[in-house]
């Protein structure tokens, strides 16, 4: 082979490779044809046939002119509409009308056959996107998400309105549509937001805060303290009960006695025992009963709250937790009448907006239960100043699996937002809450 004949065969397997790279790149570049509702064209015969007499340009009977429809039946909703009626009017024998010319049952059927399968893919044509995705707005999962992942901040999106959606899908395009109130909303949160964010970054520049409870030296000297305040109600009680006693038995209060058990279904006069302290709380009633405000009570009934909804249902419990041993190490939980909680309550300033960790040194008394090896963690709430559980439901829940003598630490996270509450109460696991 001479060099000519070389260079001839270099070129030509360059224009080889050229001609093979273009070919890759028109295959890469080429696209299937978007697929089309047609409507074969044979069956135009059948309308010039059976309906042009009534629905051609001329004459559009009831405004249909079957002469210049498109047999492209996806072509846009309209024509799909129209295609749609027909298919009714003929299924139903609505047309052609009775009194004239007939289609033969086996063109009928061929016909009724592929406008059915057109419309169909009209149908799939008209409602696919072709993968473009509608303009929406955020659900309120995906603002929450995002909001966090902007600025680290957890918003409260209760306002914003409720996502639509088909099924169990919250992100229906048609559904999540915004109005200019919807709007505002969404940059009133969106604001406080920022304004939470920038509190965040503030905080990290004061570096770390450590706030310590001992509830040895809070809630045990709370306890001591109730008891003692109990003592003082049952004594206070007793003396202002003696006085009533003195009452009750007097001559001139015999009638009284029996009007109030007569007039109370609850009391049974033959067992003025089973009456409990029921009937001191008409005390007032009788000559000479002692005045229940000399003794610290507004009235009666305060009286007799004071001591049995006070002392009788409190007192024993509390006074059996504050002498179990350990109790200058901690603090026992329990789930019934007293103090239930251990409340952390700092200044508020002292936590800013932000992630905090709380640890908690716990262990289980040796022998209990299993089932109140669980402790909570929430918000505390009071009712007429008393600590009443959690306000809402429990932030989160923990297994202790430490004893007294090898107490473990339990970790957990704290999200505090511009709103959150800044008191936080641990508990012994309730009954109620699941």
């Amino acid at each position: 082979m001479n060099s000519s004949q070389s260079d001839r065969l270099l070129n030509t397997e360059h224009r080889l490779l050229i001609t093979g790279f273009l070919a890759l790149w028109l295959c890469a570049f080429s696209h299937a044809a978007p697929p089309e509702a047609l409507l074969p064209e044979s069956h135009r015969s059948l309308f010039e046939t059976y309906c042009y007499e009534c629905h051609d340009s001329v004459i559009e009977e009831g405004e249909v002119n079957l002469e210049t429809i498109s047999f492209n039946i996806g072509e846009d909703i309209a024509s799909a509409e129209l295609w749609q009626k027909i298919l009714n009017s003929l299924n139903s024998g609505e047309m052609p009308p009775e009194e004239e010319p007939q289609i033969p049952n086996a063109e009928k059927t061929v016909f009724l056959d592929d406008l059915s399968n057109q419309l169909v893919v009209a149908r799939k044509l008209m409602s696919d996107s072709g993968g473009e995705i509608t303009m929406r707005r955020l659900n309120r999962r995906e603002y929450v998400n995002t909001i966090e992942h902007l600025t680290g901040a957890s918003v409260d999106v209760s306002n914003l309105p409720a996502d639509g959606g088909a099924g169990t899908f919250d992100t229906v395009g048609a559904s999540l549509f915004i109005s200019s109130d919807q709007f505002e909303q969404y940059l009133k949160i969106g604001r406080a937001a920022i304004d939470e964010s920038f509190a965040r970054q503030a905080a990290r520049q004061q570096g770390l805060k450590v706030i310590r409870v001992e509830p040895e030296n809070t809630v045990n000297p709370q306890s001591h303290d109730k008891m003692r305040a109990l003592e003082d109600t049952r004594e206070r009680f007793l003396a202002w009960k003696a006085g009533v006693d003195k009452a009750i038995a007097a001559p001139e209060n015999r009638e009284i006695v029996a009007k109030i058990f007569n007039e109370d279904p609850r009391l049974d006069p033959k067992d003025f025992a089973a009456a409990g302290y029921r009937f001191y709380i008409y005390a007032q009633q009788l000559k000479g009963a002692p005045n229940p405000t000399d003794f610290g009570f507004t009235d009666d009934n305060k009286a007799v709250f004071s001591y049995n909804g006070g002392y009788e249902r409190t007192y024993h419990l509390i006074k059996r937790y504050a002498e179990l041993p350990h109790s200058d190490r901690g603090t026992y939980l329990k789930v019934a009448w007293g103090i239930q909680r251990l409340d952390i309550s700092p200044d508020p300033k002292d936590l800013p907006p932000g992630t905090y960790k709380l640890r908690v040194r716990a262990g289980t008394v040796e022998g209990s239960d299993p089932s109140r090896h669980f402790f909570e963690l929430g918000h505390p709430q009071r009712v007429n100043g008393v600590p009443y559980g959690f306000a809402g439901r429990p932030i989160s829940g923990h297994q202790v699996t430490g004893t007294i003598d090898n107490p473990e630490i339990i970790e957990t996270q704290i999200k505090i937002g511009a709103h959150t509450p800044r008191e936080f109460g641990i508990q012994e696991k309730q009954p109620t809450n699941t």
